[in-house]
């Protein structure tokens, strides 16, 4: 477990300590809090989690957050009590310029944090070389588990060989197994009973091929080209106006499964053929051949083009290559070995999958490195000034 050393808390009368932990897990930066340490009741405990991060304001400027969607985001985990979990995991996206908590979804990369804050924190008794945590999460009421490297004092490994695309450097390998995550968000691993649906879009004035899959994170799938994009584009190209016709997508998709539009899903992705294109921060050439098809991610409100891809969001995706008549199918490459390789902005994200013949999903999993930034105590206001 982590030793940590606490110096006592100021007393200041106007305002609130909050004991909590700054955890980057995967292509992810969260705020990793103890339940017991929020209040109980949920209006209350969402206007601390607010302030802790800064929101609502573009720049975050009074809080943690980084003003970018990987990094506006809060962790609260507790010692389960179901006899089939070790932890509680709930999982909060938070708005930027908008002021919400949003636990509708999970992701799939700060989850990756969860074990070793669980180990860390004494929730988890570590067992080397390797610690399977059960971690149920609380938005999706389904089970992932977390394989975490311990070193023999029980610590978990900060230092490994294993890199991921956007993160530097290298770090212990954490695999996540997301398996029993099907039907997480609506109950169906096709929400509408359909590999793909012909669905009229009234921004875009035309109807156009969408796959809706739901493992993980429930997910809509179109080809790019019926957005006007190739789908190689980075970040710096994707405008105003083609973020919102992604959203125009996303909305019609839900209203097609019935998802309440609060619930930010299914989120929106385009693909297309493997093809060539850029590496957003390493400005390599990300090539055709090593991937099995392209994807662009876009994540709100209001509606952000994901960096990297989100992890659950990945799972769902390779999930969907592996469906015949999906539009992830029909432009996917198989390599044969069972492992979807999605291209995205700053690089391959790879995920197994291993499905029965009768479409049981039996693994669905892949690796995150996690570590540790800081610990200590954030402070919010006890009432406005």
């Amino acid at each position: 477990m982590l030793q940590k050393v606490k110096a006592a808390a100021p007393r200041l009368a106007y305002q609130r300590a909050v004991h909590c932990a700054v955890i980057r897990g995967g292509t992810s930066r969260g705020i990793y809090f103890h339940a017991d340490d929020l209040p109980s009741d949920p209006a209350e405990r969402d206007s601390v989690l607010l302030q802790v991060i800064g929101s609502p304001d573009p720049r975050q400027i009074d809080g943690l957050g980084g003003a970018d969607n990987l990094t506006s985001k809060i962790v609260i985990v507790r010692r389960s009590e179901r006899p089939d979990a070790d932890v509680d995991y709930t999982f909060g996206q938070v708005g930027i310029e908008q002021g919400y908590v949003s636990y509708s979804a999970n992701c799939g990369n700060l989850s990756a944090g969860v074990g070793t804050f669980a180990i860390e924190e004494g929730l988890v008794e570590p067992v080397a070389p390797e610690t399977r945590v059960r971690i149920y999460n609380t938005n999706t009421k389904q089970l992932l588990v977390a394989y975490v490297p311990v070193e023999a004092d029980g610590t978990p490994c900060a230092k490994g060989d294993y890199a991921i695309a956007g993160v530097p450097g290298t770090a212990a390998e954490i695999r996540l197994d997301f398996a029993a995550t099907s039907g997480a968000s609506t109950g169906r691993v096709l929400p509408s009973g359909n590999a793909s649906d012909m669905l009229f879009v009234p921004e875009l004035g035309r109807s156009i091929e969408v796959s809706i899959v739901d493992v993980a994170k429930a997910t809509c799938y179109f080809r790019a080209r019926d957005v006007g994009i190739e789908g190689t584009e980075g970040p710096d190209q994707f405008t105003p106006e083609i973020l919102d016709r992604f959203w125009a997508v996303r909305n019609a998709a839900a209203a097609h499964v019935g998802l309440a539009p609060e619930s930010r899903l299914p989120h929106p992705v385009a693909v297309c053929e493997p093809a060539d294109y850029i590496d957003y921060m390493t400005k390599q050439t990300v090539r055709a051949e090593d991937v099995s098809f392209v994807a662009r991610r876009v994540g709100g409100p209001p509606p952000r083009l994901h960096r990297a891809f989100a992890a659950t969001g990945a799972v769902c995706t390779a999930v969907a290559a592996f469906l015949p008549g999906t539009v992830v199918h029909q432009v996917a490459r198989d390599f044969g070995d069972g492992v979807v390789r999605i291209g995205h902005p700053t690089g391959i994200f790879p995920v197994r999958i291993r499905m029965d013949a009768d479409g049981t999903l039996r693994e669905a999993s892949y690796s995150r490195t996690a570590r540790r930034i800081m610990d200590g105590t954030a402070y919010v206001r006890r009432a406005p000034c």
